[in-house]
């Protein structure tokens, strides 16, 4: 049962992992699911059966990219960790590295993209998008920074979500696109640290 359980998932990756690559060279509207079953060595109806249907494996790139966010914002939530802005700080700059290290995870950033892209030209509600699901996630880890040790003001959890995915989407695009002098892991991952530094509160601070 076991060995069924991983073979499941390293099928799924092999999948995942083929959609990518094809939806980076062709577009997303111009691959079809025979094209990501050839690629990946599997069925069409494999495909079906782990993810439904070609929507389906973008969302489940988008999940991925998510998910050390949605990890940190779930232990927040249960009270199994503490809200610690260092540890945030961690989290945005290892997906620096990441991008950085690995082309695939600089891809699955151009994908999210163009999903996004395609979202919004749609206009059709019950979708959303990166942005508004990383806002979402940032808010959790911020109302929890709120409670304790809670937060400088004027800022709230929303207004600091919103700037620091603004910071973080920002440096990935500007070190994406240009030639630029700056390492993202590195001096990105000093800026958004030294941004974090002013939202929380010290036990130092007066009220």
């Amino acid at each position: 049962m076991r060995r069924t359980k991983e073979q499941a998932a390293e099928t799924g990756r092999q999948i995942l992992q083929a959609a990518e690559t094809l939806f980076l060279d062709k577009g997303y509207d111009n691959v079809s699911l025979e094209e990501i079953a050839a690629l990946s060595g599997v069925t069409r109806g494999a495909i079906h059966w782990h993810f439904k249907n070609k929507h389906g494996l973008l969302l489940a790139l988008r999940n991925e990219a998510q998910e050390p966010f949605r990890q940190f914002a779930d232990e927040l939530s249960e009270g199994r960790g503490s809200a610690s802005i260092e540890k945030l700080g961690d989290i945005i700059t290892d997906t620096f590295k990441l991008l950085e290290q690995d082309p695939r995870q600089r891809g699955l950033l151009r994908v999210m993209m163009r999903l996004d892209i395609g979202l919004a030209e749609k206009e059709e509600g019950g979708e959303n998008t990166f942005p508004e699901e990383m806002h979402a996630l940032f808010v959790r880890i911020f109302r929890a920074v709120e409670r304790s040790p809670g937060m400088m003001k004027p800022w709230t959890p929303e207004k600091a979500a919103s700037m620091v995915y603004a910071a973080m989407g920002g440096l990935i695009t500007e070190w994406a696109l240009r030639k630029t002098e700056f390492t993202l892991s590195n001096d990105g991952g000093l800026f958004i640290r030294t941004l974090l530094a002013g939202l929380q509160r010290r036990p130092t601070d007066e009220n």
